[in-house]
């Protein structure tokens, strides 16, 4: 995709920032935090990807959010950082 102004399909950081250009792609996957609950509904446990952070804070708050909803919590949400285990929220008796 053109970037408005460059008129040229290849984007660069650093240097050329100053020229205008600016990313218009997501960070690399490793800067991601996939965020998976386990889903016990229908009696066969499985762990399922709910959605991604773009920082720890962001994944904690998701994460959380999951656990502690009123309607249907999971029972557990784990945040993981380039296939690393980083995170833990289990719903509360």
């Amino acid at each position: 995709m053109d970037q408005p102004g460059t008129g040229s399909r290849n984007v660069h950081e650093g240097a050329d920032a100053a020229t205008g250009r600016v990313r218009c792609t997501p960070p690399p996957a490793a800067e991601l935090f996939e965020i998976v609950v386990l889903d016990t509904t229908g009696g066969d446990p499985h762990w399922h990807t709910i959605g991604w952070g773009v920082n720890r804070g962001d994944a904690d708050t998701i994460a959380q959010s999951y656990v502690t909803r009123p309607v249907c919590p999971y029972e557990e949400a784990r945040i993981r950082q380039n296939g690393h285990l980083v995170g833990v929220h289990r719903r509360q008796p």
